[in-house]
């Protein structure tokens, strides 16, 4: 296949050796690109430097990721930055600009780039935006939920976010409610792309809910309850857990929640699962491989995910496409993928009792409505067709085609 074009991709959401699990929707994305389209992408991955005191500390397992990778055939760096936490936030696109900008430099002048693209609106689309200016290349921002929902509320974040996008050839954010909220922020609605996340159909697929079990080792009862993802407040796991709690013992008998994930609120959610005493009924479990969620997904009978904040999360996506029905908050881009008391629950975010009584719901029995479930039939390839089409036009103003 003859090439579409060589790009460089800055994202600090990417999987490396230590962290499979992060940005896998990038990372299928960028296989899509590749495998579709022929692009050569090249993949800038920048993670924090940790001073060498602190690494080995479980707190930031990251600073073991090796300087470069190969991942899934591409050639990864994952070059270092400063960050300073709690303070100088609004330095860290300068921070990572610095880190990203030799190994960007040496890259370009071994097979010169036609085009950058960014995942993530600051810091990364930020840096992304000074290297392509200083190049005169295209560049491609992908807005993803947190950069724009979470890190624009500070007046010094929100301007050079701001900046960073005014200054992208095209910007794409992967729901509806991230374009609003860009609008609301200034930047005008005719210049953003709406391009929600695909969906790998050959892999997440209609399993056999015993067989996933027993493949698991999981008995063929209780109901079974699921959350996967990263384990941090903004996935509103507390509330999960006091609203797991909250349901009338007779009916908690017959469910099981299990988490799978890692991060910085493990050790308090392991001890509040000890001191309420609900160790015979909510599991902690460690990430597991992209490819093992289907049996996972199978295997259990309703996803949950009631976090404070969201873009457009794929777990909800996938869980549709294994037919699973789903409970989340109507938060982001949530509503876009779920169709309220048909093919899941919305609840608000941070309530206990809301949550209690979708889960009590779905104990009670809820009928999946499999054609209300279109977001599930939207494939990664349909993806890089927009992103190639995109691509392309941006490249064709500038002259680079």
């Amino acid at each position: 296949m003859e090439s579409a074009g060589r790009g460089i991709v800055i994202t600090n959401l990417f999987p490396n050796a230590i962290e499979r699990m992060r940005g896998q929707f990038v990372l299928q994305e960028t296989q899509a690109l590749r495998e579709r389209h022929g692009y050569d992408l090249r993949v800038l991955a920048p993670l924090p430097w940790v001073p060498p005191f602190l690494r080995g500390k479980s707190r930031y397992p990251f600073s073991a990721v090796p300087a470069t990778d190969s991942i899934e055939g591409f050639a990864v760096e994952y070059p270092r930055h400063i960050v300073t936490p709690g303070v100088l936030r609004f330095c860290y696109g300068d921070f990572l600009l610095w880190g990203v900008a030799p190994h960007f430099a040496r890259l370009h002048t071994a097979a010169p780039a036609d085009f950058v693209l960014a995942h993530y609106a600051f810091p990364d689309g930020y840096a992304a935006m000074r290297l392509a200016k200083r190049y005169g290349l295209p560049l491609l921002i992908k807005v993803r939920g947190s950069d724009v929902n979470l890190f624009t509320r500070g007046f010094a974040r929100r301007r050079l976010t701001l900046d960073a996008l005014r200054g992208a050839d095209r910007v794409v954010a992967v729901s509806g409610a991230l374009r609003d909220r860009l609008a609301q922020l200034g930047l005008p609605p005719e210049r953003v792309t709406v391009m929600p996340n695909g969906v790998n159909l050959e892999r997440f697929t209609p399993r056999e809910r015993a067989a996933s079990r027993r493949e698991l080792g999981l008995p063929e009862e209780p109901f079974l309850f699921l959350f996967v993802g990263i384990l941090r407040p903004v996935k509103g796991l507390t509330t999960l857990l006091q609203a797991f709690r909250a349901i009338p013992e007779m009916e908690r008998r017959r469910a099981r929640l299990v988490m799978i994930g890692a991060g910085n609120l493990e050790a308090e959610l392991r001890d509040r699962i000890a001191r309420f005493g609900m160790g015979d009924q909510v599991e902690l479990r460690p990430p597991v491989p992209h490819a093992e969620i289907p049996r996972w997904l199978g295997a259990c009978d309703c996803l949950v995910l009631p976090s404070r904040m969201e873009g457009y999360p794929n777990v909800l996506v996938e869980a549709l496409a294994a037919r699973r029905p789903v409970i989340a908050s109507r938060v982001g881009g949530i509503p876009e993928i779920v169709v309220e008391g048909e093919s899941g629950l919305l609840v608000p975010p941070g309530e206990v009792w809301p949550l209690t009584d979708a889960m009590l719901s779905m104990l009670a029995g809820f009928r999946f409505d499999d054609r209300r479930a279109g977001a599930a039939r939207r494939r990664w390839e349909d993806v890089a067709d927009e992103m190639h089409a995109l691509i392309q036009s941006m490249r064709a103003e500038r002259g680079r085609a």
